[in-house]
Parts: structure tokens; C-alpha cells; sequence
């Protein structure tokens, strides 16, 4: 899997970091890592997920969090990411407003999901865990669900029988299997039709326009091939930061 190096949406925001150890010093809050172990150990027992065995044994453990650092960066406006400087983690509290790890704030589930994050992020980034394009169906699902989530009602596409669903489907599948894989036109032609049970054939000289690894390109295929007619990036953008919280 292909890990973006910048976010085109967010004006090209450093999804990985390299920053000098000094500079990852300043930043640093003391003994950040100790209490997010101190949150996250009192609610414990109520934590039910399949990654709980992987954050506690992380976290618990003083010599695997030395790897973790948790920041305050103002400028910076993601709230995890990994230096790749000095092969560390880095988790930012600056987005949700505060400058210090306490019991209520950013509050214990936010904790956990960034130290999910984290540590998966780390891996991807260090080839520790790697996912292959077998997975690629699963997360364009997720992504599909997610889409008709926010534009299904605007643009006609909740009905179980709206003829562009399949056409969304197979777009988004594209752009999974060329952006986060790596895989070439004719191949991802084939494999996202198989997919999303579309005909491409009749559609591929208008595929051949696009750029299926820019975010950008698959926007503006949503819109120019009729799916999404008319929708533009940062319509897009803003209805996905509304749609994870960020207003």
C-alpha cells in the first residue's frame, strides 16, 4: 500500500514529517507518553476492540513508547503523523486546542483512536505491516459507503436501482487500486470493473484523461463522467471535513 507523502486536499499538509530531533524537542510535552498510559489504563476494562492487546502492550511498556512523542505544533494541522528523521511517532495535540495530556481532554477515546493511528501509521510507513491490493475491495466499499453518505441523497444515488452506483463503484475502485497500489491503467481498468460489476468499455476514452493516483483526477471523474455532475474539490473537501467533524 502506497502511503501519501502530502494531503492535495488539505493544500498539500505533510501527511510524514522530517523534522530535526531539535525541533521535535521544543514541541515535546514532558512525560506525554506516561500519561496517555495513565488515561488509558483507568479505562481499560471498558475497551472492548481487537486492537487493545497492540496499544496496551505499546504503551505499557517504557522502552517500546520512547518511540511515541506527544507534541504541540500550531502550524501543523494533523493530529498524528510519523518523523521520518528520527523514526518516530508523533502525536499533535494543537487540532483539538489544548497544550497538555489530561484525564478529560482530549478525553480517553480520542486517545485511543490516535494511538491506533499511530502505531498503525508507523508500521505502514517503517513496512512493518504491510496491505496488499487483496484489500483493495474492502476499503473501496468502505469508501463508496462513505460517499453515498454524504452526496446519495444530492445526486440521486440511495436507490438500490440509480444506474450510476455500479459507475461510482467502479470509479472508486480505480482510484483505490491506482492511488493506494500502485496499479497500472489496463490492469485497474479490469479489476475495478470486475468489482463494481461495470461495462468501462464504452466510458474508457474519457477514463484515459484522468490520473487515477491524484485525488483530483477522481473528483473530477466523479463530476465530467455523470456520477456527481458538476461537483468541484473543494465542494468535495468541505463535505468530507463536515462529514468527520471537522467544521
Amino acid at each position: 500500500m502506497i502511503v501519501k507523502e502530502k494531503f492535495d486536499l488539505l493544500k498539500g499538509v505533510d501527511n510524514i514529517l522530517k523534522l530535526p530531533s531539535s525541533k521535535i524537542k521544543n514541541m515535546r510535552i514532558e512525560n506525554g507518553p506516561r500519561k496517555v498510559f495513565v488515561v488509558l489504563e483507568l479505562m481499560k476494562s471498558r475497551i472492548n476492540h481487537y486492537t487493545k492487546d497492540g496499544v496496551f502492550n505499546f504503551i505499557s511498556n517504557i522502552k517500546e513508547r520512547k518511540q511515541l512523542n506527544i507534541i504541540v505544533y500550531p502550524t501543523y494541522s494533523l493530529p498524528v503523523s510519523f518523523n521520518k528523521s528520527t523514526n518516530e511517532q508523533l502525536i499533535n495535540l494543537s487540532p483539538f486546542g489544548i497544550d497538555d495530556v489530561l484525564s478529560t481532554k482530549p478525553g480517553p477515546q480520542n486517545l485511543y483512536a490516535l494511538m491506533v493511528y499511530s502505531i498503525v501509521f508507523s508500521e505502514l510507513i517503517t513496512g512493518k505491516f504491510k496491505i496488499t491490493d487483496k484489500y483493495s475491495s474492502p476499503i473501496s466499499n468502505y469508501f463508496v459507503s462513505i460517499l453515498l453518505r454524504m452526496f446519495g441523497k444530492e445526486y440521486g444515488l440511495l436507490g438500490s436501482f440509480s444506474s450510476e452506483i455500479n459507475k461510482l463503484k467502479f470509479l472508486t475502485n480505480l482510484y483505490i487500486l491506482s492511488s493506494f497500489f500502485g496499479m497500472s491503467n489496463v490492469k485497474a481498468y479490469k479489476r475495478a470493473a470486475a468489482a463494481a460489476a461495470f461495462e468501462y468499455r464504452p466510458v474508457v476514452d474519457k477514463l484515459k484523461k484522468y490520473d487515477f493516483k491524484n485525488i483530483n483526477d477522481f473528483i473530477a471523474s466523479l463530476s465530467e463522467i455523470g456520477v456527481m455532475p458538476n461537483l468541484n474539490k473543494h465542494q468535495f473537501t468541505a463535505r468530507i471535513l463536515r462529514q468527520f467533524g471537522f467544521n
